[in-house]
């Protein structure tokens, strides 16, 4: 894939999650005081469902948002001593380079 068809298919993934996230709200708040007709309740089963879609939305960002960030500065700690770059150079240090 090009670029361009990359940021076009990242761009419809982007609003198709905003559009499930605030149509799971939307219908969260407007059948909020629903008359249930009991235990098989098609809507209350909809709005658990809806409830469930957004806790998982809600997941998966807080684990990206947080989880690897944290994992990648741990590593880069542990490894923070060999990764010191010196500021030596053949000029620093007055090497001669014969042909």
């Amino acid at each position: 894939m090009n670029t361009k068809k990359k940021r076009v298919f990242s761009m419809a993934v982007c609003i198709l999650f905003i559009f499930v996230t605030f149509a799971s709200l939307f219908y969260i708040v407007k059948e909020e005081n629903h008359y249930c007709t009991g235990e098989d309740c098609p809507i209350c089963a909809n709005i658990h469902q809806a409830e469930q879609t957004l806790r998982n939305v809600g997941n998966g960002t807080i684990t990206i948002a947080t989880i690897n960030p944290m994992l990648i500065l741990f590593a880069l700690l542990i490894t923070g001593q060999f990764l010191i770059v010196s500021d030596t150079s053949l000029v620093s240090q007055k090497v001669r380079l014969n042909d």
